[in-house]
């Protein structure tokens, strides 16, 4: 069986809905105190693949005043530099609004980052750009790391 190497159309007649803003489940059923609807949860990936001894970082573009519920972190092949291969992810190339520091030579499983306050309500409204980095301590030849962004889009997309 062939595995698909994109989970992104590559064109816009790819099979597939697109939308613009989000997507809501429910309705407001009569009866109810609040509202029974929902947004519908998004993901995007990235692969950073090991550059010998320099930094590498991938961009992926959530929508504007999106919610970025969890990241995932994959070593689909540990790096092997010398001493650490640091993911960070933030705003930026090597920064840390998102994450602060997985060891991707090191995890051998699907991780989730320990968030801090400060990153926690970053992620309440995620814009635009989210740069993942993987800083080598040394020259690896070999890593690759699969990052996942789980993410909801908000009734506020419009709004600058």
């Amino acid at each position: 069986m062939a595995v698909q190497a994109t989970i992104l159309p590559t064109n816009t007649s790819a099979p597939g809905t697109a939308f613009a803003g989000p997507v809501v489940s429910g309705d407001l059923a009569a009866g109810n105190a609040t509202p029974n609807q929902g947004l519908s949860v998004n993901m995007q990936q990235v692969t950073l693949n090991q550059n010998g001894a320099t930094a590498v970082s991938v961009t992926a573009y959530l929508p504007k005043h999106s919610v970025l519920v969890d990241i995932l972190v994959d070593p689909i092949t540990n790096w092997n530099s010398a001493t650490s291969d640091v993911l960070t992810i933030g705003l930026t190339a090597g920064g840390t609004e998102y994450v602060t520091s997985v060891d991707v030579k090191t995890i051998t499983a699907r991780t989730r980052p320990t968030f801090s306050q400060a990153q926690l309500a970053a992620m309440l409204d995620a814009s635009g750009a989210v740069v993942a980095t993987v800083t080598p301590t040394g020259a690896a030849s070999a890593g690759q790391t699969v990052v996942t962004y789980i993410y909801a889009q908000t009734a506020n997309w419009q709004n600058p």
